[in-house]
């Protein structure tokens, strides 16, 4: 069965989520009949998301239409259950997080111990589920932070779920205004990412709609187009990426436009495919085994990151 997931991240975080425009997001999604993936901030500014009524009824609503809330962090700190890709500390608006990443390092390495890290996953988990009324089962990092330290916890604290690792890079270069080539996704690149009988991994491919301006709208919605065919050929899930205000907040409009050009070409394509949550392409998709030669863990990816942010570090 093909698959694909429409993705929804920061709910809840001040200046990049309203309720407003999180309800504008759930009426397009209940019009073009997409179950979307609602991963939430369970505590921001040291305000949780349960003392919010008008975050809580609009989450508890979409719940009851089919859509799924999962777990976005704690925080939402940079850098609180590990640490994020190099190109997102290469974005522009990251440079804080380059600088504290560079002085801190060290002390890091000490604050990503697995027992600390479960903690701030219970915490997080307990907020949510304290507002819903229901289990939160599935789990994304702030900025796709990450270490292995990080999916040791989640593994250990039962999620069924995580959905923090990517495909498909060329999305940031392209918001980073570099040279991109589109990254080949396979169903052996898929499976590398796997951790068998722990949890599954389902990982993004690209955010096309971040704050989307018009001279980037034929490159973005080409990438998001290639993506999903390449998922489709591949027999993996499609998972877009998209923040509640940046969708919203580019030129007018271009955000849902984009997602309306590619849910007529995945219409069109000869591969439709259906709509579902996280949770339930969890449920019913069963990942390719990884192919021989294919790195078998997290581990190396997250290995040849840091080397890189090291050697950049000594300036080599």
């Amino acid at each position: 069965m093909r698959t694909w997931a429409f993705t929804v991240d920061d709910i809840g975080l001040d200046g990049y989520s309203s309720e407003a425009q999180l309800a504008t997001i759930l009426d397009f999604c209940d019009h073009h009949g997409i179950r979307a993936t609602l991963f939430v901030v369970p505590r921001h500014n040291g305000v949780r998301i349960d003392t919010k009524p008008g975050y809580v009824r609009i989450l508890r609503d979409a719940v009851a239409r089919g859509h799924e809330v999962a777990q976005h962090g704690l925080d939402h700190d940079r850098f609180e259950m590990g640490i994020p890709p190099e190109m997102i500390l290469m974005l522009p608006h990251e440079g804080p997080s380059r600088k504290f990443l560079a002085e801190n390092r060290d002390k890091l390495a000490d604050e990503h111990s697995v027992e600390r890290i479960r903690k701030k996953l219970q915490t997080g988990r307990h907020i949510l589920e304290d507002a819903l009324g229901s289990r939160i089962n599935g789990f994304r990092s702030a900025a796709l932070q990450s270490c292995e330290n990080m999916f040791t916890a989640l593994a250990e604290e039962d999620y069924r779920y995580d959905s923090s690792t990517y495909l498909q890079k060329a999305g940031w270069d392209l918001l980073n205004g570099i040279a991109y080539t589109p990254q080949e996704i396979t169903s052996e690149r898929f499976a590398s990412l796997q951790m068998p009988a722990v949890m599954k991994e389902l990982p993004l491919t690209a955010e096309y709609t971040w704050y989307l301006q018009q001279e980037k709208f034929a490159q973005a919605l080409a990438l998001a187009i290639h993506d999903y065919g390449a998922c489709m050929n591949a027999g993996i899930p499609f998972v877009p990426l998209c923040h509640v205000a940046p969708l919203q907040e580019g030129d007018p409009g271009l955000g849902f436009a984009l997602y309306q050009e590619l849910l007529g070409h995945m219409a069109q394509s000869g591969t439709p495919a259906e709509s579902l949550t996280l949770g339930e392409i969890t449920d019913t998709f069963t990942a390719p085994c990884g192919a021989s030669g294919t790195e078998s863990t997290h581990e190396t990816q997250f290995q040849r990151q840091n080397q890189r942010m090291e050697t950049n570090r000594h300036g080599g």
